[in-house]
């Protein structure tokens, strides 16, 4: 059974990018709501103005995190609409773009480590070696002297985005054919 952990940052930070922080509140209210909620229950719960709201569950339903039912009223003619969570859809977008992220993180670690870099005294340019010899040390753009530059602490940040990455990727990886199991 796969865990949809909702305050995992990798989660919040791809649904944040997807909807902003109110996004991120309304997909909070509506992974602890198995029924589905209105868009006045979710505005309720979130203290977002339904106004906004409505933009944000637009925002998250074209990015197929949420999907709704509509209801019409007998009585009155409108319409109400159900919203609810695609929490396999949002695992197979999660694998998707953290996987594409992590091949460009293993491309960025092996450069990171094949090549020595000088950068440039004043900070306008980074070159590798072999082109900052081509232009023997001196900053193509000001002419200043360019030093060796220690990327170690880089090199250390990639490998931690990394395992960072394969964790959650690990955990959420493998049974998408499974039932989704919701977790706060």
């Amino acid at each position: 059974m796969v865990t949809l952990r909702i305050n995992s940052p990798l989660l919040a930070d791809f649904i944040r990018e997807k909807a902003g922080e109110e996004g991120y509140n309304v997909v909070r209210v509506l992974s602890a709501c198995s029924r589905g909620c209105t868009d006045e229950e979710l505005s309720a719960e979130t203290g977002i103005k339904v106004n906004v709201l409505r933009a944000t569950l637009n925002r998250l339903h074209y990015s197929g995190i949420i999907r709704y039912s509509k209801e019409k009223a007998q009585t009155s003619n409108w319409y109400t609409y159900t919203w609810f969570l695609e929490k396999s859809r949002i695992i197979e977008l999660l694998k998707e773009r953290y996987e594409e992220e992590l091949s460009s993180l293993k491309e960025k670690l092996k450069y990171e480590q094949d090549y020595v870099f000088f950068k440039c005294k004043n900070g306008c340019e980074r070159l590798p070696f072999e082109l900052a010899l081509e232009y023997d040390f001196k900053c193509p753009q000001c002419g200043a002297v360019m030093l060796q530059e220690d990327n170690k602490a880089e090199i250390k940040s990639i490998k931690q985005r990394i395992k960072e990455i394969e964790s959650f990727l690990k955990e959420i990886s493998g049974k998408r054919n499974k039932r989704v199991k919701k977790a706060v």
